[in-house]
């Protein structure tokens, strides 16, 4: 399985998007400070932070989507994923190859993300309520969430457009379609899986605290939710991978 996941990173470091992509997180990151600082904008270190690791990290999710697509995508559209399974390895060595690489890739990118903002957040005051380190970790739940669900749309459907399209899509309606249940009907609201993914909503001092009030909900139902669905997307995707032809 090295191999295999030593060969997704060659191909994945080779494309001019991978640099692209770190490179912009550098730019937004430094252009931030420099647009603050030209405005003298009144903000402490946790201000700045705050707000780069919330533009950050949505930005973040939605390349997780692209990237993850790619993994299989690619592989279908270049014709090159019928010469992988005849390869010595099985199906499964092959989709946890390709799903603990999505994971890396985008634990990398999270890291990345979080030292550069981090270090941009010393050109600011230290005045302020100091950086909320566990809604970072939380955080991770929402684009460990979105791999499961690329990988899954990326066995169904054969073009990387369409993969990214429904994963946004699903992502984008059922957000809003939660938003506006938690606001009419929260006892609705709660059986929507986005509704969970951000479980800093449990502790005070987070921006979303008193979201998971109107649902009647803990940490352990969310939790249990969330991994629940996981399983699910997790087990679809092994079922479909095993059975599908890409001959």
């Amino acid at each position: 399985m090295l191999s295999l996941i030593q060969n997704e990173w060659m191909k994945w470091w080779t494309m001019k998007k991978s640099k692209i992509v770190l490179a912009l997180y550098v730019l937004i990151a430094v252009g931030v400070v420099i647009v603050a600082k030209m405005n003298d904008a009144d903000l402490t270190r946790s201000d700045y932070y705050m707000l780069m690791t919330i533009i950050l990290f949505n930005l973040l999710g939605i390349i997780t989507i692209v990237f993850t697509a790619e993994t299989v995508g690619n592989e279908v559209r270049y014709d090159t994923m019928k010469h992988l399974l005849m390869s010595p390895y099985s199906r499964m060595t092959i989709y946890f190859s390709k799903l603990l690489f999505s994971i890396l890739i985008m634990l990398g990118q999270f890291i990345f993300i979080v030292i550069i903002t981090y270090a941009a957040s010393f050109a600011f005051s230290e005045a302020g309520d100091g950086i909320q380190w566990r809604d970072t970790v939380f955080s991770l739940v929402t684009p460990v969430f979105t791999i499961f669900m690329t990988l899954f749309f990326s066995l169904v459907f054969r073009s990387v457009g369409m993969i990214i399209g429904f994963t946004v899509l699903a992502q984008f309606f059922t957000s809003i379609a939660g938003t506006v249940l938690l606001a009419f009907k929260p006892e609705i609201a709660k059986w929507i899986v986005l509704m969970h993914l951000d479980w800093s909503m449990y502790f005070k001092g987070a921006l979303t605290y008193g979201t998971a009030e109107p649902m009647g909900t803990t940490l352990t139902f969310s939790v249990l939710f969330v991994l629940a669905h996981i399983l699910v997307l997790f087990g679809g995707s092994i079922l479909i991978f095993q059975k599908k032809s890409y001959l």
